[in-house]
């Protein structure tokens, strides 16, 4: 599409649907960051309204070549000059990067220090919004500004008074170099206070001012803590040319923030952890290490409190699929009907284990019952003589405030003589949680020890165990890649054969398909194979062959047209080599979100993929 396209605000209304999470989320995780380096800063951020970007499609040229690239917006203002380096570094290694634009600084004029940064919305974040959306000329994209605080008052006040207000300013050229003035005077107050500072640490490392020093030099949100008595004697007494207090005030404050950030967690900012941080990056003195080992000082024994509880209204909560599955149980170690009574028990074990310390009713064998305990249900209808049960139970979860989990189990026998089971896992929390987008896959243990246990048929055999097609095979997976009856994916890993027979495990593990199969072969098909069967398994499909590839078959059900070649995503080498993903960790205490590459990257996507069709 070429040219300007608009759109009318009723129509972005109905379309563009961008949940509050997503926005607190990606504060959250720039926050978050931030905290752990110590940078002094504060994060605004926004999702463009209706009325917005109506005006914007108005005024500007999009389309399908050029999309507006800030639906959401954080702006990030710095404190320091010397912080925008940092931040744009952090931000950098956070996200996936589009491009970075900044404003040009020239000898002869003032121009604010602006540096603004496209990336893409992380993948989890991004599934969120609605899928509309990216129809309407609107990128997959937010875009982070970074700015200073002097700067950032001057330019709060251009943007509304007088880029918005352009008419106002016509033939007022003098009132114009006057407002420009005012640039040019916070642009000194921004290097002075650098400077000032950096001065003031010099006076006082002069003075022996130690955890002064350390406060105007590295300039970074501290704790007032007093440093350990043996360590301040070590600073006092030493006397050598390089000694050590010398040392911590040349170390550039760079050094510390990135000491900062490679802790996998946030930890203290004071005196004596810095000292600490400094001295494993630069200073490596011995009796320093011991004191702070022994001391533990990267861990200050502080209660985290949470935020005081406030009042809030009730909202209704939102279900969220995080597993689903429907198979049938292998008959390879047990009969139709004893499968069915062994999926029981090891379904009622894991409900057992769970709840039955919650209520002393919960008998401690399968049977047919219903109880409520305060904040939790379980429900189990048990009829063995029908080969037939089920489960029901919801939880809160430990974790997540405001958060309930919800586990269902079905095991029937269907008109065809198959032994089916059904699992479906979700939770539901209300819009505003942050825990909503915390997990996208959770798989019940049940599921997983009924898989090893019985073993999960899906037209052919799931396996964790890698498998590699033989010729005498391949009828067999073509009938697999096209029956209707799978329900779950197929997933072809091809290789090249060398003059001894085996395939190029080079390439194999460059995407860690020994941990993928692990990882997924209870919900996918995965089979490693040569270029040559895989020629042959995929002849007549439709579906381009050739070289090292990655070949994933969607169920038949989900492709309208119902072919194999419909179905089928391709991955090449070039795709895998290429690969970025953006990686969401969660801990118990917080989130983070980092970008990875290559096979590595292609190892995460291609979970994500399969996963994320799953739960559709």
């Amino acid at each position: 599409m070429t040219g300007k396209v608009t759109f009318t605000k009723e129509e972005l209304d109905e379309k563009v649907k961008v949940p509050a999470i997503v926005e607190a989320e990606l504060r959250h995780l720039v926050e978050d960051r931030l905290e752990q380096s110590g940078l002094y800063h504060r994060i605004f951020t926004r999702i463009k309204t209706s009325e917005s970007l109506e005006r914007k499609f108005r005024l500007k040229t999009y389309n399908q070549d050029k999309k507006i690239q800030d639906l959401v917006g954080v702006r990030v203002d710095v404190y320091f000059e010397d912080d925008l380096r940092i931040c744009k570094d952090i931000l950098e290694q956070m996200f996936d990067l589009v491009e970075w634009s900044e404003s040009d600084q020239k000898d002869v004029e003032f121009k604010p220090v602006k540096i603004n940064g496209v990336f893409r919305i992380p993948r989890y974040l991004r599934d969120q919004i609605s899928a509309e959306t990216w129809d309407m000329c609107i990128d997959d994209t937010v875009e982070i500004q970074i700015k200073t605080v002097f700067f950032e008052g001057w330019h709060e006040i251009e943007h509304d008074m007088r880029y918005k207000g352009g008419e106002l300013w016509i033939g007022k050229n003098k009132v114009a170099r006057y407002f420009n003035s005012i640039l040019a005077t916070l642009e000194l107050c921004d290097k002075s206070m650098v400077t000032l500072f950096e001065n003031l640490g010099h006076d006082l490392y002069k003075e022996r001012n130690w955890a002064g020093m350390m406060k105007a030099h590295y300039r970074l949100k501290m704790e007032e803590v007093v440093i350990y008595p043996e360590v301040e004697e070590i600073l006092d007494t030493d006397r050598s040319e390089n000694n050590i207090g010398k040392q911590l005030f040349k170390t550039p404050r760079r050094v510390l923030v990135d000491a900062l950030l490679a802790k996998p967690r946030r930890v203290p900012i004071n005196a004596n952890t810095i000292i600490a941080l400094v001295n494993e990056a630069v200073i490596h003195d011995d009796s320093l290490t011991r004191i702070f080992h022994d001391k533990d000082v990267f861990d200050d024994g502080s209660d985290q409190m949470g935020e005081e509880f406030a009042y809030r209204k009730l909202e209704p909560l939102r279900k969220v699929s995080v597993f689903h599955a429907s198979v049938n149980l292998s008959t390879y170690k047990y009969s139709r009907h004893e499968a069915c009574l062994e999926a029981a028990r090891l379904a009622y074990s894991w409900i057992y284990d769970k709840f039955g310390c919650l209520d002393s009713t919960i008998p401690k064998q399968i049977c047919s019952f219903e109880v409520h305990p305060m904040g939790y249900r379980v429900v189990v209808d048990y009829k063995p003589e029908e080969d037939y049960w089920s489960l029901m139970t919801e939880h809160i979860d430990m974790e997540t405030p405001g958060q309930v989990w919800v586990t269902t189990a079905e095991c029937r026998l269907a008109e065809d003589g198959r032994q089916m089971l059904t699992v479906d896992n979700s939770y539901a929390a209300g819009s505003q949680n942050r825990g909503y987008i915390n997990r996208n896959f959770s798989c019940p243990k049940f599921y997983s020890v009924i898989s090893d246990r019985i073993g999960l048929f899906d037209v052919r055999y799931l396996s964790t165990s890698r498998r590699m097609i033989r010729d005498r095979q391949i009828p067999k997976i073509r009938d697999l890649i096209n029956s209707p009856r799978r329900t779950m994916p197929v997933c072809l890993i091809v290789s090249e054969e060398g003059d001894n027979g085996w395939l190029d495990e080079t390439w194999l593990e460059n995407f860690r398909v020994y941990d993928f199969t692990r990882m997924a072969g209870r919900y996918t098909h995965i089979y490693t194979c040569s270029t040559q069967a895989a020629d042959q398994v995929l002849e007549g499909m439709g579906v381009p062959a050739g070289g090292r590839a990655v070949y994933v078959f969607k169920p038949l059900s989900s492709v309208k047209s119902r072919s194999a070649a419909d179905a089928c995503v391709k991955y090449t080498q070039e795709d895998v080599a290429s690969s970025r993903f953006g990686r969401h960790k969660v801990r118990s205490d917080s989130s983070s979100f980092d970008i990875v590459f290559g096979g590595q990257a292609f190892y995460h996507k291609l979970l994500y993929e399969v996963r994320a069709d799953m739960m559709k």
